[in-house]
């Protein structure tokens, strides 16, 4: 397990692919519940919850069946004015789909990054 927050997405997209209603990632971290949380107030994913089961934690995700395609990123950083050529280059059409960035004011969306003007580093996508 070299990066997390990829295998959480690969695991997202392949469960969504299997037609799964729900899904378990391990290990739970915080980065990953903030990136979730991004996702469910977005409506891609439904409800999850953290539970410990002793070792590293996991989460219970509830799918919804709206995932496409969801990928765990090189953490590369972007200025503002960078941010329409990572998104052409990354989703499939203007406005559809997330990107997520690290930012100094905390994980959020690409939209809500440029509205502030801060740059960050790349997570993941998903749309």
């Amino acid at each position: 397990m070299v990066n997390p927050l990829s295998d959480t997405c690969c695991a997202l997209k392949n469960a969504e692919r299997a037609r799964k209603k729900e899904v378990v990632i391990t290990p739970a971290s915080k980065i990953i519940q903030q990136i979730l949380r991004i996702f469910q107030r977005q409506a891609y994913i439904g409800e999850f919850e953290r539970y410990d089961d002793g070792r590293q934690g996991k989460f219970k995700i509830a799918l919804l069946g709206r995932i496409n395609e969801c990928a765990g990123l090189m953490r590369l950083n972007y200025k503002v004015n960078q941010f329409e050529l990572l998104e052409r280059r990354l989703l499939p059409a203007p406005g559809l789909g997330l990107i997520i960035l690290s930012t100094n004011e905390g994980i959020m969306t690409m939209k809500e990054a440029e509205e502030k003007h801060i740059g960050g580093l790349t997570l993941c996508y998903i749309y």
